[in-house]
């Protein structure tokens, strides 16, 4: 990036394309195609951005990807055990490769990501606090991409991508949390109608009415919901028979 400009000034530029749709967005998974497609734009010449998270299983993976070339670079990684990104994430900090065919840390990954087209790379660590939970990086098809101004504005920007995901990952968990809560609630009162009808209609009391569903529930090897549900549509309404 040759501009001019102040870091914190090239930093808020960037993030003013994206920031106010990114902040309106209910998924983790749409935050972080914008954060990958926003870093792209940061730098120039990049043949692609992306971001690695852990996923449900522990496993490390390419949450996304702004091209196929990325996330193959990215898999080669996750199944070699090694390379820049991993790097990033397990230390905390930066890493720099300025051309892959001379760089040795990384001997296995570095032949493959040649063979891929790509010739440097910037992995950033995406924190919060001191804890390392991902990482963003930017490869080039060039070697000597980087400059140190470039890496230090790349921290920046992932400094903001973190709060960005911290604060989206935990509205989605709230989200989740309260569609399980409605779905409690709402079973909670299929069950309560279902029992008030078999306390009516076989003169039972509150536990027994309730030891009936769950008895009929295991004898027919359906979950407690769905028979308290039939239970409920088979009643007769107020007007049935009549005439």
């Amino acid at each position: 990036m040759d501009t001019e400009l102040p870091l914190a000034d090239e930093l808020a530029a960037v993030y003013a394309r994206f920031s106010n749709v990114l902040l309106t967005e209910e998924t983790v998974a749409n935050a972080l195609k914008l954060i990958t497609e926003a870093a792209v734009l940061a730098v120039d010449d990049a043949a692609g951005a992306g971001v690695s998270l852990m996923d449900t299983n522990g496993s490390r993976n390419s949450a996304a990807s702004t091209s196929l070339i990325v996330a193959q670079a990215d898999t080669l990684q996750y199944e070699l055990g090694q390379g820049p990104c991993l790097s990033a994430w397990a230390s905390g900090h930066p890493v720099d490769i300025a051309d892959v065919r001379t760089d040795l840390r990384w001997p296995e990954w570095g032949l493959a990501a040649n063979d891929l087209g790509l010739r440097s790379c910037i992995s950033v660590p995406l924190l919060s606090g001191d804890l390392a939970f991902g990482a963003i990086k930017i490869y080039w098809a060039n070697p000597k991409a980087a400059s140190h101004r470039l890496i230090r504005l790349l921290e920046l920007f992932a400094a903001q991508a973190s709060i960005f995901l911290v604060n989206i990952q935990a509205r989605e968990r709230a989200r989740m949390l309260s569609e399980q809560l409605k779905s409690t609630l709402t079973q909670r009162d299929i069950i309560s109608t279902a029992k008030g009808i078999v306390m009516a209609s076989r003169g039972m009391g509150n536990h027994d009415a309730m030891l009936h569903l769950m008895a009929r529930a295991l004898h027919e090897n359906r979950p407690l919901q769905e028979v308290a549900e039939e239970t409920i549509e088979s009643t007769p309404g107020p007007d049935h028979d009549r005439g």
